[in-house]
């Protein structure tokens, strides 16, 4: 076969599937993927399984949603659900330390599925023409692949290197970058309903947690009168990890108070994310759960532009509520927050786990002592519980300053255009994230940072369609004459009209 007859059977097979893709069966799963239900019915399989420890059949059900929107849908926006929820039908029981997945059976079956996937994701690059742009330079790249940079040199020299730790560390980067630039130079963004889709399949998220944190209180017979922290393990993450989920939810959350009429309503889903973090016992997760919540909360007391009358009197009723249960249980809360506190940053637990990482990086204080330094615990954790420092203890003064520049970089990026109530209520997830893990894993988490990965390429997009709105309106339009006076007189009217724009959002 000669190469001209490979590309004419190439084309054919291509138009034979657009056809597909166009009918009304490709029509309505691409409709479908991109809808609120899409989301619903991936967390409800995601509490389905994780439930009843069935994460085999969890993997089935999710492979044959992903499939319609690998194989009908350009936008990459509607791979989120699936990337964000997928882990969570892996429970407790059937965790992959528990051995359960040993069995040829469901070895055989999880490969099965994963092939699957893989070729479906390359169909999906290929046909919707993806590879051409997906490793495309975006803003933040550079600053990725110096960060990566730094991850993966981290503790070269020390005894503390080792394989496992640079694989780590590739992990890391690679959960970032992926999911960045996949929506950066592969997703369709269409600004408020982009943003309200991942509003949804965050709350989804919360949801799912939810379900879990519930499941384990009813398991053990757990209730709030002593401290059940550590019996609150899901599979896919522990008390700490899961909360820094929700964690993320809330600013998106709000969101959706923020943006609808009767948005108030939508105050249920974060007294819901609330519940679900202070039901884990998570130190971290809470104190910025409070603080976050109060403070965004006022705010938008005063920016809230639709039905604001009925979201003041929600929030005073909300507000008049907490303080109540305050006032009334102050003597429980008060004993509760001192056993959250004790033994954790003021005793045992992080200072000395930060004082032993200090002393460790005083000996390689340019590149570290490896991503994979500490002792792994449950079988894969390495974390200072303290981004900064873990950057710092792992990575050196080199790592630190990747991470650093990597930071700057992500703020300027969300100031690069005049702000859009999308773009401030992610960057206050990416906050949130950023926060909770000065005290927690997250920003050192691969389950984390492919949220994280979503987040920047959520706000780039938001920058680039206001630029590109911008440059619309501004670009000068010259009539087609010879006449150079006219043409002069129209490039100075153009130049006037620019210096008076303003950046519409």
């Amino acid at each position: 076969m000669t190469t001209e007859q490979f590309k004419f059977i190439i084309i054919k097979m291509k138009e034979k599937f657009q056809k597909v893709v166009d009918s009304r069966f490709g029509v309505g799963c691409d409709r479908f993927c991109n809808s609120v239900c899409y989301i619903a019915v991936i967390g409800a399989v995601c509490i389905l399984c994780h439930s009843f420890d069935i994460p085999v059949v969890g993997a089935a059900l999710l492979t044959l949603l992903l499939l319609p929107a690998l194989l009908f849908c350009k936008n990459s926006f509607v791979l989120m659900p699936f990337v964000m929820m997928c882990s969570f039908v892996i429970s407790e029981d059937t965790m992959p330390q528990s051995g359960y997945y040993n069995t040829p059976l469901n070895m055989t079956l999880l490969c099965i599925m994963l092939g699957m996937l893989v070729l479906a994701f390359a169909f999906n690059i290929v046909y919707f023409d993806k590879w051409k742009y997906i490793f495309k330079r975006a803003y933040l790249t550079v600053s990725l692949v110096i960060l990566t940079f730094g991850l993966l040199m981290g503790g070269v020299g020390s005894p503390s290197f080792s394989g496992t730790g640079f694989g780590t560390a590739l992990a890391i980067a690679l959960t970032m970058f992926m999911p960045y630039t996949m929506i950066v130079n592969c997703g369709e963004y269409n600004g408020r309903k982009t943003v309200e889709y991942f509003a949804y399949a965050m709350i989804a998220v919360a949801v799912v947690i939810f379900a879990a944190v519930i499941k384990q209180y009813i398991k053990y017979d757990l209730d709030m009168s002593y401290h059940p922290k550590d019996l609150i393990v899901f599979g896919y993450a522990i008390s700490n990890t899961g909360a820094a989920f929700v964690v993320i939810a809330l600013p998106i959350t709000f969101y959706l108070v923020h943006i609808y009429k009767h948005g108030y309503l939508f105050l249920i889903a974060v007294a819901l994310e609330i519940i679900t973090i202070v039901l884990t016992f998570s130190r971290a997760s809470i104190l910025v759960t409070v603080f976050g919540s109060l403070i965004v909360a006022t705010a938008m007391v005063f920016t809230k532009k639709s039905g604001v009358l009925w979201y003041r009197i929600a929030y005073v009723v909300c507000l008049t509520v907490a303080l109540t249960i305050v006032i009334v249980y102050w003597d429980h809360i008060y004993v509760k927050i001192q056993s959250l506190l004790a033994g954790e940053v003021t005793d045992s637990g992080r200072s000395d786990l930060w004082s032993a990482g200090f002393a460790a990086w005083k000996q390689y204080p340019v590149l570290g002592v490896g991503i994979w330094y500490l002792p792994p615990q449950n079988s894969w954790y390495y974390s200072f519980h303290c981004t900064p420092l873990t950057y710092l203890y792992c990575t050196g003064v080199v790592g630190l300053a990747a991470y650093v520049y990597h930071r700057y970089k992500t703020v300027r990026l969300v100031f690069k255009a005049k702000l859009t109530d999308e773009r401030i209520f992610v960057a206050l997830c990416v906050l949130a994230m950023v926060m909770n893990a000065l005290l927690d894993i997250g920003m050192t988490s691969p389950p984390h940072l492919l949220y994280y990965g979503i987040l920047l390429g959520i706000i780039e997009c938001d920058v680039n369609m206001v630029r590109s709105k911008v440059d619309a309106t501004v670009a000068p339009v010259v009539p087609k004459t010879g006449d150079g006076v006219i043409e002069k007189q129209a490039n100075a009217d153009n130049n006037s009209e620019e210096t008076k724009h303003e950046l519409q959002p």
